[in-house]
């Protein structure tokens, strides 16, 4: 197969797409930019803390991040740690990138409509006078893994899937792009 963009011979087939390494990674930088351009993530001279938990959602927020905003006065510094919605970040920062995804948010949308609980946590959010950014909202686990793949990031893969992970998967599989529908609706739910 080759690329549906440039022609060459793909070596990426995520999402029914296939693509060379190059192309897709353009993809999804593209996907990043206009979600922090869209919602007004990063401004001049934000201090930005960036979890990397070991996941390819971690070490690929924090390449992104750096590639998205090169030039501009910020200062970036990236920890390990592992992160839940409403984990309290501590630290003179105002902006701290969590490695989430578009799979983790429409799993824990999915958890919260089931469970009958308030979703405080979709979406970017902001509590105290830090903003919680989801940076990889736009994209979809398998595809961070592909990037980290591509970028030859060592990263630590999640081996349990909850249920509600699963039955997504398989909704995946038989009607392409319902997570993306799904994040959609998350995003309209929580305005």
């Amino acid at each position: 197969m080759k690329c549906v963009k440039c022609g060459k011979p793909s070596t990426v087939h995520v999402q029914n797409l296939d693509t060379c390494g190059s192309c897709f990674q353009k993809i999804i930088e593209k996907r990043v930019r206009k979600e922090v351009r869209t919602a007004g993530l990063i401004e001049k001279n934000d201090k930005i803390l960036v979890i990397d938990d070991g996941s390819a959602s971690g070490k690929v927020s924090g390449y992104l991040l750096k590639k998205i905003i090169k030039g501009m006065p910020v200062q970036i510094e990236i920890k390990q740690k592992e992160f839940e919605p409403g984990m309290e970040i501590k630290g003179d920062y105002n902006k701290v990138v969590v490695p989430w995804n578009a799979d983790l948010e429409d799993e824990y949308f999915l958890s919260c409509v089931m469970q009958n609980r308030e979703a405080e946590f979709l979406g970017h959010y902001t509590t105290s006078s830090k903003t919680y950014v989801k940076l990889l909202l736009p994209v979809l686990s398998s595809e961070a893994e592909q990037l980290a793949k591509i970028r030859n990031f060592s990263y630590t893969e999640k081996k349990d899937k909850s249920p509600i992970r699963e039955m997504m998967d398989k909704l995946e599989e038989e009607y392409p792009e319902a997570k993306f529908s799904l994040l959609k609706s998350s995003r309209e739910f929580s305005r």
